[in-house]
């Protein structure tokens, strides 16, 4: 727990790192927006604009956001590339507008749960940008927690609970290939294996197991290493369940609240089917500046 405080507060203390506000914050794509497009936008760019606290954030409207490199998302002319993505995994993480409106790029990436560490080690410098997208209608947002998926599971937006993604794990790996010489873990469409015993783990790990997940310590499960850290290793490199996933639809700020005890803290979480950018039918995409630490 020392790196993960000692981190944190480093970062905190020696970062002076965020661009005046008024000015990053530009609508890149499109030129305008109207509807609520449009009230979203005015929100988000806006400087006087105030924070939501954790506990008065709304339920999702249909909109939502997501925060990628520029460079990933955007053509030097401002347009939306040709193979932008909103991740790369088959399933994707997102929050809501609300969610990061009135907020400096720091304080962004710690409620989404990014790791102090990765912060600093990935996107010092890193101009940003925030998409703002709803999906097709016939994707809906599902009631289920349970990890019960529906028959058209491939259609919903769901809450990521512990049960949900385990099950969409199953779900994704039935079909997928096993395909021994694939490097990476990039699968934007669809989910692979480099051994069918990696893919029997994914659709046949025991009830215990997937109960450990749920009440032992990432760090925990792996300094014991063995079958149960394999899993939750397995997990993360499929479907981007880092070690501060909570598994209750919010995020994990470290800073805010490092161990997860405040259920009310942290910004509404969803995943859903990952998309070609400009296939959405309503989609904008925010500048929000770059993240420069100075060492004095």
């Amino acid at each position: 727990m020392f790196k993960r405080y000692f981190t944190s507060s480093l970062l905190l203390l020696c970062a002076f790192t965020q661009n005046v506000f008024a000015e990053d914050r530009v609508l890149l794509y499109p030129a305008t927006v109207t509807g609520k497009m449009q009230e979203i936008i005015n929100t988000l760019v806006n400087p006087a604009t105030s924070k939501v606290a954790y506990e008065a954030l709304s339920q999702p409207s249909g909109y939502f956001a997501r925060i990628a490199p520029r460079k990933h998302i955007m053509t030097a002319d401002n347009k939306i590339a040709d193979n932008a993505i909103l991740g790369t995994k088959p399933f994707v993480f997102m929050t809501t507008p609300e969610g990061i409106q009135g907020k400096g790029l720091l304080d962004i990436y710690l409620d989404i749960g990014y790791e102090a560490e990765d912060i600093i080690r990935w996107q010092r410098d890193e101009p940003m940008v925030a998409i703002i997208f709803r999906y097709a209608d016939d994707i809906k947002l599902s009631p289920v927690k349970d990890g019960k998926l529906p028959d058209d599971w491939n259609k919903n937006i769901f809450v990521p609970t512990w049960d949900n993604v385990m099950s969409l794990l199953e779900k994704l790996s039935a079909d997928a290939p096993v395909s021994p010489d694939k490097k990476g873990e990039f699968a934007p469409t669809a989910l692979f294996f480099t051994s069918d015993a990696e893919k029997q783990m994914a659709l046949n790990t025991p009830d215990a197991v997937k109960q450990l997940m749920k009440t032992t310590e990432y760090a925990v499960l792996k300094a014991n290493g063995g079958g149960n850290w394999a899993y939750r290793d397995l997990i993360e490199r499929k479907l981007s369940i880092f070690e501060h996933f909570r598994g209750t639809g919010r995020t994990l700020n470290e800073v805010i609240d490092p161990f997860g005890k405040t259920h009310d803290s942290g910004l509404f979480e969803f995943v859903a089917p990952n998309s070609k950018v400009n296939a959405l039918p309503e989609v904008a995409v925010v500048y929000l500046g770059k993240l420069s630490i100075i060492d004095r």
